[in-house]
């Protein structure tokens, strides 16, 4: 997995980007073995630099696999609970997929071999 980190009106720390890698890394479960062909583009910052209190930061992820894009973002308090809801979000909207396609991989199974027998003699 490739991840890119962008900070916007914010000198992005390095243990900010190790503690988003880590968490994209735990997403690897939902992507399969495809693990060359996936890229996350992760933007996070401040909303605004007049703000100092609030719901300020804002967590901004969108994944590549497969030819597919997902995107999630979130904002809160801190980078840090920003970071896990759109971890969270990402993971549920990966999860959704892969039973999506498990699903249709099923009907076309059970599709093939209704046609199957229908040619029997």
């Amino acid at each position: 997995m490739q991840i890119h980190f962008k900070g916007t009106n914010y000198e992005l720390a390095p243990e900010i980007s190790a503690l988003a890698s880590r968490k994209l890394e735990g997403l690897q479960k939902y992507l399969g073995k495809n693990d060359g062909h996936v890229r996350a583009y992760v933007d996070m910052g401040k909303e605004t630099e007049a703000h100092q209190t609030g719901k300020i930061w804002y967590v901004d992820i969108n994944l590549d696999a497969d030819g597919q894009r997902f995107y999630a973002k979130a904002v809160d308090e801190s980078i840090e609970t920003a970071l896990d809801t759109v971890v969270r979000e990402l993971a549920s909207e990966l999860h959704t997929a892969r039973k999506k396609e498990i699903s249709l991989g099923r009907k076309g199974g059970g599709i093939f071999k209704s046609l199957m027998r229908g040619f029997r003699s």
